[in-house]
């Protein structure tokens, strides 16, 4: 599993990290206080997930890849 914490500012970020987390086959969770939010849904994300710090967590061994495409939001 690969932690990371994670910022979006607004509905453009949480659009593009949605479809970018959507091209994984992997699953990655939000931890936002004590919900935990499927980082390919938008209507999650929104409802709690922007404008705060929150904790992502991939399931794989490795997410290059997807870290690269998503590093703007990593803090």
């Amino acid at each position: 599993m690969i932690s990371r914490n994670i910022f979006l500012s607004d509905v453009d970020d949480v659009m593009e990290f949605v479809h970018q987390t959507e091209m994984c086959s992997y699953d990655i969770e939000i931890f936002v206080g004590d919900s935990v939010i499927n980082a390919k849904s938008i209507m999650g994300l929104l409802s709690k997930g922007f404008r705060r710090m929150m904790q992502m967590n991939i399931h794989a061994d490795k997410a290059d890849e997807l870290l690269e495409k998503i590093g703007r939001f990593c803090v």
